[in-house]
């Protein structure tokens, strides 16, 4: 065998034993293992609607007067909106690793974002097990679409990663028009490339779920849809300009345009759940990549940083949970949670009796319901190069390249304006054993 083939074959074999440490427990997670359930057992929907660069405060339903969301605003109202919520990553792949694996991505190296060209190993690594992964092999049919970001070679494809469709790009940006492509972003739908001749890529993405939704709407599915709005290049439609108001700059107007096709496609996604009657009974997260970028205009509102960043304007981000069957309509749920959640939450909403041991996200579910007290987590950490972070209760640690290391107390100062470090050096030695503890844990970066 060749060192190529000997070294796909350890991959797959790594792989096929993740899986089956994850999946213990959950195994008997769904009757839709072995066929159609009895009536009235079915397992929810799960749905993962992702933004790109968007800003903290750039949805009305976080407060903007500028950009007008109803349709994402409606999600809000109809579930929980989590004010303190965290991606693991300040940038797109890495965040976009943490998220389907439920696992912090420093644990398998994938720290930074993919360079920008094609490799055999550049990607997110094999033996992790992703939500796909785990969701298929309880029943779930799953469907990834838009920007992928995890990879180029084919054992890094969608398809090879858990998903059983689809429909998307696979670099980290790409025209918003109709273009011939080259390797990397031209669409596909599943390996294969396909005329593009939508209008605009955010309301063809929006298209597309509904119809798969519409396709696969008689039994448990698992929707990935990762737009790339807002994601430079800033291409938005006439139709959609004209409906912004003419008092932003240009950049900024374009912004909110891109985010109106946002609302839009978002919009597309739930009507087709209200047709089918499907709405009760999906777990739906709407959430964002990172922070708002500062290439594109976006907008943190009173975060401190952008995209990048280790401080809350580079890691906060708009984060909303729905699922009426179990969750309240219209609240406010303050606490610290994170997009490694994800994983554990739609896990256990599939029916898996306990968490696997090796995700570092909890099962939300119970504490936004209001059936469980405490914090889903006492610390969280971030790592990205020199750029370090941790947040446990209120306190925050964070340190940017080769700056000093600065103390904020979240609960009076989210906006991180104020360092306590001087007023609380033991605070500081605590938290900074406990990062520097965690840190000896992990990978050293792949790339």
């Amino acid at each position: 065998m060749s060192e190529r083939g000997t070294w796909r074959a350890a991959d797959r074999a790594a792989r096929a034993l993740a899986l089956a440490v994850v999946l213990q427990g959950a195994a008997s997670a769904s009757p839709w293992s072995h066929g159609p359930d009895p009536v009235g057992q079915r397992p929810p929907n799960v749905i993962v609607i992702l933004s790109d660069d968007a800003g903290y405060a750039d949805f009305s339903f976080q407060g903007s007067g500028e950009a007008a969301t109803p349709h994402i605003d409606s999600i809000a109202a109809g579930g929980v909106r989590c004010t303190n919520g965290y991606v693991s990553a300040s940038v797109c792949s890495p965040s976009r690793a943490g998220l389907l694996t439920g696992r912090y991505q420093q644990r398998f190296g994938h720290d930074r974002n993919i360079p920008p060209a094609y490799s055999e190993t550049n990607g997110l690594p094999v033996e992790e097990v992703t939500l796909a992964d785990a969701l298929r092999a309880v029943g779930y049919r799953t469907i990834a679409l838009g920007k992928w970001h995890l990879g180029y070679a084919p054992h890094f494809h969608p398809l090879s990663r858990g998903f059983d469709d689809y429909y998307g790009f696979l670099q980290g940006a790409r025209s918003y028009r109709a273009i011939e492509g080259t390797r990397l972003n031209r669409l596909l739908r599943d390996r294969e490339p396909v005329a593009e001749e939508f209008d605009y890529m955010t309301d063809e993405l929006g298209a597309q779920a509904a119809a798969y939704i519409t396709e696969h709407a008689e039994r448990p599915f698992f929707l990935y849809l990762s737009f790339n709005a807002v994601h430079t290049p800033m291409h938005a439609t006439e139709a959609d300009l004209e409906a912004v108001a003419e008092g932003a700059k240009p950049k900024r107007r374009k912004l909110l345009a891109m985010t109106r096709s946002l609302d839009r496609a978002v919009g597309a996604v739930l009507e087709r759940l209200r047709e089918l009657d499907l709405e009760r009974n999906t777990v739906l997260f709407f959430l964002n990549d990172n922070g708002g970028a500062t290439n594109n205009a976006s907008d943190n509102g009173s975060l401190r940083g952008r995209k990048g960043s280790p401080f809350e304007g580079g890691i906060r981000i708009p984060f909303l949970v729905r699922w009426p069957e179990r969750l309240p309509a219209g609240a406010i749920y303050d606490l610290p949670v994170s997009t490694l959640d994800v994983f554990a939450t739609a896990l256990a909403a599939a029916g898996a009796e306990e968490a696997p041991a090796n995700l570092d996200g909890v099962d939300l579910v119970p504490f936004l319901a209001g059936r469980r007290a405490g914090r889903p987590h006492d610390v969280l950490l971030w790592r990205r190069g020199d750029n370090l972070a941790i947040r446990s209760g209120d306190w925050k640690l964070v340190r940017k390249g080769n700056g000093p290391t600065l103390l904020f107390d979240l609960g009076i100062d989210p906006g991180e304006t104020t360092d306590l470090a001087a007023d609380h050096p033991q605070r500081v030695a605590a938290l900074g054993a406990h990062w520097g503890a965690w840190s000896e844990q992990l990978s050293q970066p792949r790339w």
